[in-house]
């Protein structure tokens, strides 16, 4: 090509042949540690952070060689060096989408679910958030944040079921994680989770009815402010302790209350 590349001061590469796009000056400086191309007459920036595909090499004062520029793998993550050995924060990520798989797959969650989680557990290894956490706590977290802007039927309990783990320290985490990226979750309905306590209790042939009656009871209890500030277990047991007498069950406070999990 017509282009000539002369050494300057400091390492730097000044261009002959490119012109500027704003002075049409032709004397061009080219960092290779940073990849900027900067005009030296009107000292605009034509290129920046230019991503090259070959390793080039410096000379230092202390007259060693190093490597000109960083490693960027697929996954975007930045690491050091040339990155022959995989990062531990590309080790995270790989086995965060493996626990991912596993604990949605638990949970009968779609692949629409657990990419979202993946993308959420990508955020938290950028931000050091499994760093000194348990990586099923940020995992759990993860797809428990999907599901609340989901809505779906799902209750941090269940992933406590799961995991085996105290649900308060998932709640923690989640917590923490939330905060941590500023998300805004809906509030949690009680309605979603009618239908699936309604079948555990063994209506028959009358469930339905009684999902429909204990939804009403739900709805009225939203107008008059009663759920404001309760848990929707215990509002979902007890629309469904009173719809079940409605329709003729005789169904006792504690069998209610081992389905939908709260205390007596």
């Amino acid at each position: 090509t017509s282009e000539r590349a002369f050494v300057g001061p400091l390492g730097r590469m000044a261009l002959n042949g490119l012109t500027c796009n704003h002075c049409g000056g032709t004397d061009i400086e080219l960092d290779a540690a940073r990849g900027d191309a900067v005009c030296i007459q009107c000292g605009t920036v034509l290129e920046e952070n230019t991503i090259v595909n070959e390793v080039t090499f410096e000379t230092s004062a202390g007259g060693g060689s190093g490597v000109v520029g960083q490693f960027v793998p697929s996954s975007g993550l930045r690491s050091s060096g040339l990155g022959f050995a995989k990062e531990s924060r590309e080790v995270a990520l790989s086995n965060g989408q493996r626990h991912i798989s596993q604990l949605a797959n638990a949970l009968r969650l779609s692949e629409h679910h657990q990419d979202a989680a993946q993308r959420l557990f990508q955020l938290a290894v950028q931000h050091n958030f499994i760093q000194g956490r348990k990586t099923q706590h940020v995992i759990a977290a993860c797809l428990y944040t999907v599901c609340r802007r989901e809505k779906t039927a799902h209750l941090l309990i269940d992933y406590s079921d799961v995991l085996q783990t105290n649900v308060y320290m998932l709640g923690s985490c989640f917590l923490k994680f939330t905060r941590m990226l500023s998300l805004t979750l809906p509030i949690i309905d009680p309605s979603l989770y009618i239908h699936r306590f309604a079948s555990r209790l063994e209506f028959g042939d009358k469930t339905h009815f009684v999902s429909m009656s204990a939804l009403r009871l739900v709805q009225r209890m939203k107008r008059d402010w009663i759920q404001t500030g309760r848990r929707p277990s215990g509002i979902c047991g007890a629309a469904l302790l009173i719809a079940a007498r409605i329709h003729g069950f005789r169904r006792t406070q504690r069998e209610v209350v081992r389905v939908v999990r709260i205390c007596d």
